[in-house]
């Protein structure tokens, strides 16, 4: 693919992202809370959750595999420990900052690369954004065992979405297109600010 080819094909996955954060502006709060398929419908209709998620999974396709293990184990543990804590009624004042300090976070490090942060700090940043993640969906869900459904259908949804951006991203690297996760990773943080300051 030439040069001109990549650029053309760039602007078209850039318009197309922008076009969909458009489309799918549901968020926290917005959306029903009831059930399995609730849950795991939300990872791909709000729009703070889909970038991360997906970013994570395109940001773990450039690192090691046990880096890349590692960081999605993670997440996929500590957003329903964050969520069940909710549930139980644990409210904290800044966590829907919190979750869009994640969306700035996430588009740094696509955009721009996390290689010289050290790898607990990493960790245990993807760790406590996913427990403000699960934290923010669990201080909503209804006390019944439809909140606890709630939670695995997050769950699966976020790991359909994790692991689509990890097969995603290594397609993409291939194909010697990574400039398009750069964009997303852009797009992922421009976001996150607007959101924040909005």
């Amino acid at each position: 693919m030439n040069s001109l080819n990549k650029i053309k094909l760039q602007c078209l996955s850039l318009a197309g992202l922008v076009a969909f954060s458009h489309a799918v502006s549901a968020h926290t709060g917005l959306l029903p809370t009831d059930g399995f398929s609730h849950g795991f419908q939300h990872p791909f209709l709000g729009l703070d959750h889909f970038l991360v998620m997906l970013g994570l999974g395109l940001w773990a396709s450039s690192q090691s595999r046990l880096l890349a293990q590692q960081a999605i184990a993670l997440f996929l543990l500590f957003m329903p420990a964050g969520a069940l804590l909710g549930l139980a009624g644990l409210d904290l004042a800044y966590v829907e900052t919190a979750i869009l300090v994640s969306l700035l976070s996430f588009g740094i490090a696509l955009g721009y690369g996390t290689n010289k942060l050290p790898k607990a700090i990493i960790l245990l940043s993807i760790a406590i954004f996913a427990a403000m993640h699960g934290l923010a969906h669990g201080s909503e869900m209804p006390a019944a065992a439809s909140g606890y459904a709630y939670v695995a259908g997050i769950v699966s949804g976020t790991a359909l979405l994790h692991f689509s951006g990890l097969i995603l991203g290594l397609l993409i690297r291939r194909a010697n297109a990574a400039g398009l996760i750069r964009i997303y990773g852009t797009l992922t943080g421009l976001t996150g600010a607007w959101l924040l300051f909005a």
